[in-house]
């Protein structure tokens, strides 16, 4: 009844069950399948979830063909507001579900890995990540991505790792104040001359202390060295 860390879950019975053993569970890592609802909302205590997907159905469907692809695609997945930290890993989420993400009033950190989310156009949209200080986007097949000034006012790190058909990073990341680093390793040309269009950018606006680091190497700002 006091455990707060367990990990390799699989709900046989469903989160409300889990949550009866389990109530004060903290930090949690858990196998997502593509059939089922998950409704971690009732985890109270949860501040830091792992999500992994499983590539497949827990079970065969008995239902037509027609009506079961039909249902493909509306997974309905709740989170606790108390979460602070998710991992979503292989669960092939469509971009839309990330207004749920964004609507989490305390998290802190969010981790996409080898195609968490899927798809190749990510619109941030309107909402915005309220307390979202860390982003990492980890081998994604995401080709374009929206952004807009006011959608992560808190983010400080933002790392980019493998996304081989990402374009650019979003101009507008360049103009959040809190920002300190962007990190990137294994992408596209395309992608760091957006860097490059960044680092000008806030040079020009007096803002040299933003780091930008492209596989290892940090990039130079263009404002002169006026140091004797």
């Amino acid at each position: 009844m006091k455990l707060e860390f367990i990990s390799k879950v699989v709900f046989g019975d469903g989160v409300d069950n889990f949550e009866k053993c389990f109530p004060v569970i903290k930090n949690l890592t858990s196998t997502l399948y593509s059939d089922e609802e998950n409704d971690f909302e009732v985890l109270l205590h949860l501040e830091i979830l792992a999500l992994v997907g499983s590539g497949s159905r827990r079970r065969e469907s008995t239902q037509p063909k027609f009506v079961r692809e039909s249902n493909l695609g509306k997974k309905l997945i709740r989170f606790p507001a108390a979460l602070k930290q998710l991992s979503i890993s292989g669960c092939r989420l469509p971009w839309s579900d990330m207004t749920i993400i964004q609507s989490l009033p305390n998290l802190e950190g969010l981790i996409l890995i080898n195609n968490g989310f899927e798809g190749t156009l990510w619109e941030t949209g309107e909402k915005k990540f309220q307390q979202l200080k860390f982003l990492g986007l980890y081998d994604l097949n995401i080709k374009q991505w929206k952004a807009s000034s006011h959608n992560f006012p808190c983010l400080e790190q933002l790392e980019v790792v493998k996304c081989v058909d990402l374009e650019e990073i979003p101009l507008e990341l360049g103009d959040f104040s809190t920002l300190e680093c962007i990190r990137v390793w294994a992408c596209d040309v395309s992608l760091r001359i957006s860097l490059l269009k960044i680092r000008q950018q806030q040079d020009v606006v007096g803002n040299c202390e933003l780091k930008i680091i492209v596989d290892g190497e940090e990039m130079s700002s263009f404002v002169p060295n006026h140091d004797d």
